[in-house]
């Protein structure tokens, strides 16, 4: 029994993905009791920089092709700069709008590994369960653009925003989970928030049913 649980674990910690999805859950995990020691906005700012060299790591295995997208995620990082250097309007439009090209290719490339993937493997759960993530996350950068491009359009208490409040209510609504804290007012905000929960309830539904379909497979043929 304890060599099947050490096996199971071995496999875990040597799936590529495993480092994404686990960069994610520090996101949630050590922010908030390190958000004392420093700026709440460059804290959030460091673990999502994490978790963009976590999937430069994970979405490609052949080194060109992982360094040329390395590449690309050190300019999304530098434009975050951006925003801490010039606060202004216009300055932290441009990292949210890098941010969510970057996780959006990123969550696109995760799903075509999922969908082409033959058999059920530690890499390919811990790659859905990212994925899932991954969502949330792009999603809040789709909030932040829209609270900022058309003001009024979320209803929550306190008039300062930032990428943290639209992380938390990403989730929320990706989850369906809906606390009231924070509403979608404008059509716009609404509308994708539509959106994501109707994303986060296939995502689960077209997962679960591959993972077990890939997984009454294996059995079968052996």
């Amino acid at each position: 029994m304890s060599k099947s649980i050490k096996g199971i674990t071995a496999k875990i910690a040597n799936a590529r993905f495993s480092y994404l999805f686990f960069s994610i859950i520090l996101l949630f995990l050590l922010r908030p009791f390190l958000m004392d020691f420093t700026a709440l906005r460059n804290v959030t700012n460091i673990f999502i920089w994490l978790i963009l060299i976590s999937c430069g790591w994970a979405v490609h295995e052949e080194r060109r092709h992982r360094m040329i997208f390395l590449g690309i995620i050190v300019l999304a990082i530098l434009t975050d700069f951006l925003d801490i250097i010039l606060p202004d309007a216009a300055a932290r439009l441009v990292p949210n709008i890098v941010g969510f090209i970057v996780f959006s290719y990123v969550v696109a490339v995760i799903f075509l590994y999922l969908i082409r993937q033959e058999e059920v493997t530690a890499d390919m759960i811990m790659a859905a369960a990212s994925e899932y993530m991954l969502i949330g996350i792009m999603f809040s950068y789709i909030y932040f653009l829209i609270a900022a491009v058309y003001p009024g359009s979320f209803s929550f208490q306190g008039s300062q925003w930032d990428r943290l409040t639209f992380l938390y209510f990403s989730f929320v609504t990706l989850t369906t989970t809906g606390y009231g804290d924070i509403l979608p007012v404008s059509l716009q905000a609404r509308s994708i928030a539509t959106l994501e929960q109707v994303t986060g309830q296939l995502f689960v539904a077209v997962a679960v049913a591959r993972l077990v379909g890939l997984y009454t497979a294996q059995k079968k043929t052996q």
